[in-house]
């Protein structure tokens, strides 16, 4: 049984659209609702697009830059808490960390497809 969970989360980690596609349909079952599901598809698979871009920066780069992606994550946090604060004047931390959870699903999900077709090209170019 643990042998089956490892090799779907491997293909969730490589392939984390996948898993996005894969949450949405299992939340749609549940819920019945269009939108609830979408955002707990994004909400889970968030980390999946998270692991799947440290892990394509490995295959590109052969090293790993986990602990800046983590100061980058925080650092984005604090610029989103300081902004909300700001613009509202009181602070609603679960809302600011949706909103940067959001955020965060969007980055990734633009930087897994930029850093698949880069690794793709260089990979293609290099064997030329």
């Amino acid at each position: 049984m643990s042998n089956i969970i490892a090799h779907v989360t491997a293909a969730f980690v490589t392939m984390p659209l996948l898993a996005f596609f894969v949450v949405y349909v299992l939340a749609r079952k549940l819920t019945n609702k269009k939108k609830k599901s979408f955002y707990i598809a994004i909400n889970i698979s968030t980390l999946f697009f998270m692991s799947a871009v440290h892990f394509l920066i490995v295959a590109i780069w052969g090293k790993s830059y986990l602990w800046e992606i983590i100061i980058l994550l925080l650092i984005i946090n604090i610029l989103f808490a300081i902004g909300y604060w700001r613009k509202k004047g009181d602070l609603h931390i679960a809302i600011v960390f949706r909103l940067f959870w959001r955020f965060s699903f969007l980055l990734f999900f633009f930087l897994y497809f930029g850093l698949l077709g880069y690794g793709i090209f260089i990979r293609v170019s290099s064997n030329m």
